[in-house]
């Protein structure tokens, strides 16, 4: 087992908070920092712009990232293309397939709202979006079979589920829709860098690079096991060898995929931060996740007033207490001992409500995490639930969202 001592001194706002919100985002290690001060005090230029030597620098440091990324899950460079984070990966697919009328869509009942949006967006060019069932966080690969159509293009599924931590039989689903002739989109947001992934059966992977990988923000990829199956959906500089006013020439994936300046203090502080993943070991990150998971899941259980909505022990865990709103609850735990958990619907609003119409309240661990800081969470559950109020904190009115503008948006 890795150090814990040592690797939490990458993390120094750790000696400040109990961090648990790390399926939302992971901290970003000092050694990704220094990598993009780096980059700015040193050799600022343009990526893949330019033949002087801060352009020729920052084209190198971009592609050694890619070249860790790639490495990281045995694939090729040219299959990694970079996005803003899974959300873009997803798009880039879902806009990058041709589709015609008549094509079905597999999408679970366990996504988060961004491997479901673009596919029920797809609707207004008649493409058909079935919605494969989950029972207690997981879904049947039976259930699968039966929705598989002649017309079925794609299934697209999470690997691991942002809301109760379940991991989905992703071999499994791959078989089936190969075996129908169409893809599977996974969503890794969640397992990426928590446990071992095999993408030797998946065709699309969206990748986050500030959640298991402990990157910044702003920063995610695409895995396309065969990026010309993609066909460009936006374009500019960068993806273009040359252009007339009449005609324009692609460069070769990944490039043609990736218009624009990208976010390339985010791509060069991608590589060091991928190298402290393998450096600790996927293996052993896993094991230690796991088991605070268990830890956390039996402590909750034993706590009277909580309900625990993950249907067993998992790093990523969603629970309520009775008579109190979820958004109350977490501001509280801020308050009482600087624990820090996501509370409301977790930007997957069909999944999480079948659990409580008000959202629930999410502790997700990471590598650094300690059982010392799960226990403490646990702890201060029971004292809040024994000491609060009930008449005067039974209510919480979060703030209004100044973007909600529901007379435009029936």
């Amino acid at each position: 087992m890795y150090d814990l001592t040592t690797l939490r001194s990458e993390f120094p706002v750790l000696s400040e908070v109990i961090y648990l919100d790390n399926a939302a985002t992971t901290q970003t290690p000092i050694q990704s920092v220094e990598a993009i001060c780096d980059f700015f005090y040193e050799y600022a230029g343009n990526y893949g712009r330019g033949t002087h030597r801060l352009a020729r620098e920052t084209t190198r440091a971009c592609e050694e990232s890619r070249e860790i990324l790639a490495s990281f899950f045995g694939a090729y460079p040219e299959q990694m293309i970079w996005t803003g984070n899974t959300t873009g990966a997803i798009n880039l697919v879902a806009q990058g397939l041709t589709w015609k009328r008549g094509d079905e869509i597999l999408c679970s009942a366990l996504e988060h709202h961004s491997n479901l949006l673009p596919w029920v967006a797809l609707k207004t060019k008649g493409v058909k979006v079935s919605i494969i069932p989950q029972e207690n966080g997981y879904i049947n690969p039976d259930d699968v079979s039966d929705l598989v159509t002649g017309k079925t293009r794609m299934v697209a599924v999470t690997q691991m589920t942002n809301v109760t931590g379940t991991v989905q039989p992703i071999d499994e689903i791959a078989d089936i829709i190969h075996d129908a002739g169409g893809v599977i989109m996974v969503d890794g947001a969640q397992s990426v860098g928590h446990m071992p992934v095999d993408i030797s059966k998946m065709d699309y992977l969206a990748i986050a690079g500030h959640k298991g990988l402990l990157g910044p923000q702003g920063i995610g990829a695409l895995f396309a096991d065969d990026p010309e199956s993609l066909v460009c959906s936006q374009y500019g500089g960068g993806t273009v060898t040359r252009v007339s006013h009449t005609e324009i020439i692609l460069r070769k994936p990944p490039a043609r995929f990736e218009p624009g300046t990208p976010n390339i203090p985010g791509i060069i502080g991608l590589g060091p931060a991928i190298r402290l993943v393998e450096e600790l070991g996927v293996d052993e990150i896993y094991n230690h996740e796991e088991e605070l998971g268990v830890l956390l899941y039996d402590e909750l259980k034993e706590i009277e007033g909580v309900t625990v909505f993950t249907p067993h022990a998992t790093p990523v865990i969603s629970f309520g207490a009775e008579g109190m709103h979820p958004d109350l609850l977490g501001q509280k735990l801020d308050e009482m001992a600087a624990i820090c958990v996501r509370s409301g619907m977790h930007c997957a609003e069909p999944l999480t409500r079948t659990y409580c119409d008000q959202g629930t309240v999410r502790a997700s661990v990471a590598c650094y995490t300690t059982q010392e800081e799960v226990l403490t969470l646990a702890d201060t559950l029971r004292d809040l639930l024994e000491t609060r109020d009930p008449t005067t904190e039974l209510y919480f009115v979060p703030e209004p969202d100044p973007w909600e503008q529901k007379s435009r948006c029936p």
